[in-house]
């Protein structure tokens, strides 16, 4: 059973980093998707990405990451796209 999952508030803000951390270019170099509204697509069975607030098992999106691009955790695709953006910590 399932009791893994996580909440975030999805306001425009969190999506508008979202968006300016997963760029075309660190999506093809790290995924096997062009972009990251084609990642939230394919994802979509288990985050509804549009919703006020993301609900999701961290169990079955990190592994829809694992097959789909070159990380083990939706964390640590967040903070590799967040330290190529932006800089290391």
């Amino acid at each position: 059973m399932l009791n893994d999952y996580v909440s975030y508030n999805n306001d425009e803000q969190f999506k508008k980093i979202l968006n300016d951390i997963f760029t075309d270019e660190f999506m093809q170099k790290h995924t096997k998707l062009d972009n990251f509204e084609a990642f939230r697509y394919s994802s979509a069975v288990m985050c509804t990405w549009d919703s006020p607030r993301l609900v999701f098992s961290k169990t079955l999106l990190d592994g829809f990451v694992r097959e789909s691009t070159d990380f083990d955790s939706w964390d640590d695709m967040v903070m590799t796209a967040s330290d190529e953006r932006f800089g290391k910590r």
